[in-house]
């Protein structure tokens, strides 16, 4: 399991929860989170101005952290330090 906040109802606290740590493809990696921000879009979230899928969400798309595991097809290396957004131009930084 690994810690999240996440928006459970509209306009509410925002609450810690634990959830299960996924499973990755063969071309993806697993970051584990040194620090995420909380940005103006998941405060419209919060508040319920933009559109959103289902609850629980967890927030926080733009973080910092380091490559925890890698999928058979990834370019990326186990330890490597990355800073990444995700948007629907997504972008990925190593330090």
């Amino acid at each position: 399991m690994m810690r999240a906040v996440q928006l459970t109802h509209i306009g509410k606290a925002l609450e810690h929860a634990d959830v299960p740590i996924p499973e990755i493809g063969p071309s993806d990696v697993l970051i584990r989170v040194a620090a995420a921000s909380i940005c103006h879009s998941d405060a419209h979230y919060r508040a319920g101005i933009s559109r959103i899928g289902s609850l629980p969400l967890t927030l926080g798309h733009e973080i910092a952290g380091r490559v925890e595991k890698v999928g058979r097809r990834s370019r990326t290396w186990r330890g490597d330090r990355i800073v990444f957004t995700i948007s629907s131009l997504a972008t990925l930084c190593f330090l």
